[in-house]
């Protein structure tokens, strides 16, 4: 017996120097620790966003735009075929959110669309309309394609964020998917870069390529009913085989008066408008800093999306010095824009970035190459414009989001607060700790004694664990510190009470605590075990805070069964075995 529990002590021994090990990273810090440690020991307790600082924030995924925009590029995909494999031309215009209407130029070509040219887009697509005499198909999209893409936009919009995030260099950042809701949680995150990772995350980055409809009137009838304070203007430029093109446009400096009065004129179904911003000139031409919005009336169709960028990199405009994005497409873009730019000569192209017009230029020829470019202008320091360059090169670079987010909740904790927090639970942590510590040495004598040493073994494999998963400690972390002390000494007191009962039998100290420890260990395993499954469901189903309470209780409720019934039976081995006393101290 006595070489069996001096090999178990040895094995205690070893565990708590391997502890120790894992938790001096995180005291000392591991820049002051040689390479050879933090090779093979990598392991540091993170502070969260409460503890240290940060922000908290989710987004809701717009997944119904990510649908509409798939449409787009299979109604793209069916016209490119028609094309080259039927010689056919036809109009594809975008429906509601999933339907697509095919019109064929020559009504009878509409035969030419049969199940052989149909079956590379039938997993996708249903046709559920066909108007012979009119050449007219309605195709929808199949509603379990329609669920695989949304499920798809919210998965690639979690890696998006993800690289995102990675370029700011956050220690430790929580990235969650909940439902259609992203929570992100960017703890250590100064206060000053708050907006800058706010925005750069939020971005859409949707980039898009639409054709204007400069030769409808509907713009110029709609000018008629433009209220005050909005002005209607016209211009005109060199269609070249359409001739001069003149079109109608609204702009304004009130933004909200613009968007409710286009809110409430009734826009056909294939067409939309959109602002843009200019910024006022005064008599002689010259730019003003004042902004003015600009309406843009455009084809619902979009040509071509960011989807295909392969590079973004920041340039400079060799006339004004101001910085612009040069994009390049790869193969398949760069033939949709060599096609939609050939198609379209003499008409103007949208460049939309995240559902604002950035530029409209007029298209003087087809355009080869898969290259263009996204121009930064305006009265900002030439610093921040090359910032807002340099991001913005950078959240293309990494991918545009599939759908556009919309926050639904933000949360800002300065370090003050962090630090306050910290100190108060560490207050709360010492003076529980102290009480319980007190309590049990004067209820329990000698055993208490036993207690005391397995409880601080049990709080330093619990921060070791935690260290060596990397975890992030929070307010409601510490909160479980404390609360599986309680559990870690309610586990003792099980223990206490059954050796007392059998020592009040007559049983010797060696017999007494056999039977404590074998008749306590089912009533502290059901007891432990329903705690357990409140923390697993807590962490499966909890976010930020909750889920720090949730881990650190799991990993106390762990520890504490093996330090309450591992650790202070080898510890009573010891006293019974080698110091054989006549009765026992409890």
């Amino acid at each position: 017996m006595e070489r069996k529990w001096w090999w178990k002590t040895i094995g205690m021994l070893l565990l708590v120097v391997l502890a120790v090990a894992h938790l001096v990273p995180t005291v000392v810090g591991e820049e002051s620790l040689p390479k050879w440690y933090t090779k093979y020991i990598k392991a540091k307790l993170n502070l969260g966003l409460d503890l240290q600082g940060g922000i908290h924030l989710v987004f809701e995924v717009q997944v119904d735009k990510a649908v509409a925009d798939k449409a787009d590029r299979i109604a793209a995909d069916i016209e490119e075929r028609l094309r080259k494999d039927k010689k056919i031309r036809v109009r594809i215009e975008h429906e509601g959110r999933d339907d697509l209407i095919v019109t064929f130029l020559k009504p009878a070509e509409i035969k030419k669309f049969d199940k052989k040219f149909f079956a590379p887009f039938r997993s996708n697509l249903d046709e559920v309309e066909r108007d012979e005499a009119k050449g007219k198909l309605r195709l929808k999209m199949d509603e379990k394609y329609v669920k695989e893409v949304q499920e798809y936009a919210i998965r690639q919009a979690v890696e998006t964020i993800r690289g995102r995030v990675d370029q700011f260099g956050v220690a430790e950042p929580t990235i969650l998917r909940k439902g259609r809701d992203i929570v992100v949680e960017l703890p250590g995150l100064k206060k000053k870069d708050f907006d800058r990772v706010k925005r750069n995350i939020g971005r859409t980055a949707q980039l898009e390529f639409k054709i204007l409809d400069d030769e409808s009137g509907f713009m110029a009838e709609a000018g008629k009913k433009a209220p005050k304070g909005i002005e209607v203007r016209s211009d005109s430029y060199d269609g070249k085989k359409n001739g001069a093109v003149s079109y109608t446009y609204f702009q304004s400096k009130d933004k909200k008066a613009l968007l409710a009065f286009i809110a409430s004129l009734k826009v056909p179904k294939n067409r939309e408008i959109m602002l843009g911003e200019q910024f006022a000139k005064d008599k002689k031409g010259n730019p003003l800093p004042d902004k003015i919005y600009v309406t843009h009336y455009l084809r619902r169709r979009t040509e071509l999306t960011g989807d295909y960028i392969t590079d973004a990199e920041v340039q400079f405009d060799n006339q004004s010095g101001r910085p612009e994005v040069s994009l390049t497409f790869d193969r398949t873009g760069a033939d949709i824009f060599a096609r939609v730019s050939g198609d379209n000569v003499g008409k103007r192209m949208a460049i939309v970035l995240d559902e604002k017009v950035n530029s409209a230029p007029v298209l003087q020829e087809r355009i080869g190459g898969g290259r263009a470019r996204i121009t930064l202008g305006g009265f900002k320091d030439p610093f921040k414009l090359q910032e807002e360059a340099h991001d913005l090169a950078g959240v293309l670079r990494s991918g545009a989001l599939p759908a556009p987010l919309r926050k639904t909740f933000e949360r800002q904790v300065g370090p003050t607060l962090g630090r306050d927090a910290i100190q108060k639970g560490s207050m709360a942590f010492l003076i529980g700790l102290s009480l319980v510590i007190l309590f049990i040495l004067y209820y329990y004598r000698g055993a208490g004694l036993i207690c005391d040493i397995a409880l601080a073994v049990n709080f330093l494999f619990i921060a070791a664990i935690m260290a060596g998963f990397q975890a992030t400690l929070t307010l409601p972390g510490i909160a479980g510190l404390v609360l599986t002390i309680g559990m870690a000494v309610d586990a003792n007191v099980i223990i206490y009470e059954r050796i007392r009962e059998e020592a009040a039998l007559g049983k010797s100290p060696r017999a007494s605590v056999d039977a404590g420890y074998s008749r306590a260990f089912w009533t502290i395993f059901d007891a432990q075990l329903t705690t357990a499954i409140a923390a697993i469901v807590l962490l499966q189903y909890g976010s930020g805070p909750i889920r720090g309470f949730a881990l650190t209780l799991l990993i106390g409720i762990i520890c504490s069964m093996f330090t309450g019934i591992v650790v202070t039976r080898l510890l009573f081995d010891v006293v019974v075995g080698k110091f054989k006393p006549q009765k026992l101290s409890i």
